[in-house]
């Protein structure tokens, strides 16, 4: 051989890409959602209130799911969102019972709610974005190159 290494998966940006788009999801969304976790319980017994927390989540999970949503668009199922909220709920309410429905956690500040991120409202938007850059594309040029 020639000294090259050969690899299934090459890191670049913080993002996995792997030669089948089915390892995807695999490889950067599961395992983000485990870091979470990881984070999460770290940061579980640190003394902070209700709207600490839920700035918390904002300041350090957000960008990094939003990072994803962006530059990954693919199709997640609704057990990854599930997932996320049951995490992110056991953080908030250091493992006990909730208080407060995720729901209203969930509306907006405006309403009563505390602003908490929902995660498939995010997705969704994200979605909307890249289907809104392929609409208005003006630079026709790029159209041969992706089809």
């Amino acid at each position: 051989t020639l000294g090259i290494q050969i690899t299934n998966k090459v890191k670049y940006l913080g993002i996995y890409i792997t030669s089948r788009c089915g390892t995807l999801k695999e490889d950067n969304y599961l395992k983000l959602k485990q870091q979470i976790a990881t984070d999460l319980a770290k940061w579980e017994n640190l003394q902070l209130s209700l709207i600490g927390r839920i700035s918390t989540i904002k300041m350090n999970v957000l960008p990094k799911i939003l990072y994803l949503f962006q530059t990954i668009p693919i199709r997640i199922d609704k057990k990854f969102f599930d997932d996320l909220n049951k995490l992110v709920s056991r953080f908030i309410w250091q493992g006990r019972k909730a208080r407060i429905k995720f729901k209203l956690l969930q509306d907006a500040r405006i309403r009563g709610g505390f602003a908490l991120p929902n995660w498939e409202t995010y997705y969704q938007a994200t979605s909307l974005m890249w289907i809104k850059e392929w609409i208005t594309l003006r630079n026709n040029r790029l159209l041969t190159l992706e089809a």
